[in-house]
């Protein structure tokens, strides 16, 4: 392989003349830069060589936890859209295009005041979709989560309760930080290598992985919880077919590494 890209790339990186042809398909495949990107992460973690098996678990386990994410953020996208449903569904519900921001600030009660990308993104559900009136159950299930997130921030207390449990003191924080976690997920962006926001757990401000991970779960569904953490635990082992073993679980270093205790 190039001895001149890994030099430049990957200084100091160990590959094993069996590993060589693999890395060199990988690069191609994933891209240089996006794996420089995860061996410098790694570099800023730990003083110790690193080699290409090392990295490549990073990246796989990666690869595994955003497939975990994305069925865990999806239930709670689908549990805050029932949430506003459920608490309107018999009033049949109709927004007008001219009138939508007065008419959400009625039925909630309280004066809905949408940042400029929030009315521009619905605003374009109107316009793209040729319509004059849209239903709040297709607004909902039409909108990305920044609106779907400041609409739900319109809901009384009781009703947010229903879904969350949460601090709600920093709801809005954690909503916006999980919107961003959703974001990195959606478009295939490394969870190892991406700054992600803060999110407010136990009394303070953490931006960790393994903070914007727990974020999720405690946005989640109560009941969904304890399947929730079992899911994301499990991107830990390499096949899933065979028994947890030593062997058969990534070897991470510790600040990229997500795990919950007690799921059993």
């Amino acid at each position: 392989m190039n001895q001149e890209i890994l030099e430049t790339y990957f200084p100091g990186l160990l590959v094993k003349k069996e590993d060589r042809e693999k890395c060199e398909n990988y690069l191609k495949l994933k891209g240089i830069e996006r794996y420089s990107s995860l061996y410098f992460a790694l570099k800023s973690k730990t003083e110790n060589e690193i080699d290409y098996e090392l990295l490549s678990q990073h990246y796989r386990y990666d690869v595994k936890l955003r497939r975990a994410l994305h069925k865990t953020i999806s239930f709670i996208e689908i549990a805050m859209r029932a949430a506003i449903n459920n608490a309107y569904f018999d009033q049949h519900i109709q927004l007008s295009k001219d009138r939508w921001m007065s008419e959400l600030s009625d039925l909630f009660c309280i004066e809905y005041k949408p940042e400029a990308m929030v009315k521009k993104k619905i605003n374009r559900l109107f316009v793209d979709r040729k319509i004059e009136t849209i239903s709040l159950f297709e607004l909902l299930e039409n909108c990305d989560m920044q609106v779907l997130n400041s609409i739900f921030l319109l809901l009384d207390s009781d009703k947010q309760k229903e879904v969350f449990d949460n601090d709600f003191e920093h709801l809005k924080e954690n909503l916006d930080a999980l919107r961003e976690l959703r974001n990195c997920v959606e478009h295939h962006q490394l969870l190892i290598i991406k700054s992600l926001k803060k999110t407010w757990s136990n009394g303070e401000w953490q931006t960790s992985l393994q903070a914007n991970v727990q974020n999720a779960i405690n946005l989640s569904p109560k009941n969904a919880r304890k399947n929730l953490k079992k899911l994301l635990n499990s991107c830990l082992v390499i096949e899933e077919s065979e028994n947890r073993s030593e062997e058969n679980t990534y070897q991470l270093l510790p600040a990229f590494k997500v795990y919950f205790e007690n799921v059993e």
